[in-house]
């Protein structure tokens, strides 16, 4: 299957807004974060690993970009489990966040360099 590059594009856009959606819906129902808070805190922690799926999208294969949200997301999705379904007892703060940053960062590299191979195995080439 043979998509166009500015499909391919959109849909890397897409799953980067997905990622977002999910640290928004993590910073707004769990923390109650308001929106400069949202801002502030996703600007530190979630951004450095959304950094290389932005930069998949100059690359020919911007579907790449969709790899790399498809490795970050589970860290928010551990995050918000760790912190608004089962809290820890004993008090204290969270430090979630820091796994986040700390591995999303390479989580997204590597969902970037497979997502290429994938996407060939699958029969599916962007347009030039």
């Amino acid at each position: 299957m043979v998509i166009s590059r500015a499909h391919a594009f959109g849909c890397g856009l897409l799953a980067i807004g997905a990622v977002v959606a999910l640290a928004a819906f993590n910073s707004f129902t769990c923390y109650r974060h308001d929106f400069e808070t949202f801002v502030a805190a996703n600007s530190v922690f979630v951004a450095p690993p959304l950094v290389p799926a932005v930069i998949c999208l100059a690359f020919p294969n911007p579907l790449r970009a969709v790899g790399a949200c498809l490795f970050v997301a589970p860290w928010l999705l551990f995050a918000y489990y760790t912190d608004c379904m089962a809290p820890t007892a004993g008090g204290g703060a969270s430090m979630v966040y820091v796994s986040v940053l700390l591995w999303g960062i390479p989580s997204a590299i590597v969902g970037a360099l497979l997502a290429g191979p994938v996407a060939r195995w699958l029969n599916i080439h962007v347009a030039r």
